[in-house]
């Protein structure tokens, strides 16, 4: 499946209405570790320090936004929540930016159509609002892929592949990734799923992201992201 950022999109502004969110407000907060280890294929050790822990348990921890066209960011019940009925790709990041991170993330679809739509992890994220950054995505039927945004394209550096590690449906899953000089890795439930190489960007923001398919909406909800430093890679 293919998906395209729209040129139109826009985020960040008001909340959304409140909707009890049970699942999630029974859970107690995750601690991440202080330090983090990283094994690569070629045995390679990467090592993270620990510099952002957000379990969205404050309003103002990440950006939101309000769109009459059918786009809401917010911080909900303890989670952030991102909903889209419009095709293609939204985002919200933090207000930092970073070169080398390693990035976690616990993520839950809502919706019916869970296994139509795309959802996942952003590094080196543009400020400016146009797209531009790495994309971490895995789908509710089982696929990942990594993608970059340039302009208002994005385009795949690892095209969809199945794996049996991603959580299929409505269900959490645990999502890291390592952006790390012009290496990308993304690992689910902590299993490694590809490492590929890059060198459009070296720096930018952490980002969470959506992507709705065609004639289908997305409701999804992040929680407990955990951004670590990269030293001595």
């Amino acid at each position: 499946m293919t998906f395209k950022s729209p040129v139109s999109t826009v985020r960040f502004g008001l909340t959304f209405a409140s909707i009890i969110l049970s699942l999630f407000a029974a859970q107690l907060p995750v601690f991440a570790e202080d330090q983090l280890t990283l094994k690569l294929p070629d045995n390679r050790v990467v090592t993270g320090t620990l510099v952002t822990m957000e379990p969205f348990n404050q309003q103002d921890a990440w950006e939101a936004y309000s769109s009459p066209k059918g786009v809401e960011l917010g911080i909900e019940d303890g989670v952030y929540r991102m909903f889209t009925m419009n095709e293609g790709y939204v985002w919200g990041l933090n207000d930092e930016q970073h070169d080398n991170v390693i990035v976690e993330a616990e993520i839950t679809p809502m919706s019916a159509d869970a296994s139509d739509n795309a959802f996942g992890v952003m590094c080196r994220a543009d400020e400016s609002n146009n797209g531009d950054g790495y994309y971490f995505m895995i789908k509710g039927d089982g696929y990942y892929s990594i993608s970059v945004g340039v302009g208002n394209a994005i385009k795949p550096l690892v095209e969809w592949q199945p794996s049996k590690a991603i959580h299929a449906g409505i269900d959490k899953n645990r999502v890291r990734v390592m952006c790390a000089d012009d290496n990308l890795a993304l690992y689910v439930n902590d299993e490694l799923m590809i490492e590929t190489q890059d060198t459009t960007y070296s720096r930018g923001y952490t980002g969470l992201s959506i992507a709705a398919a065609p004639n289908s909406s997305s409701d999804v909800a992040f929680d407990n992201v955990a951004i670590y430093r990269v030293s001595g890679f």
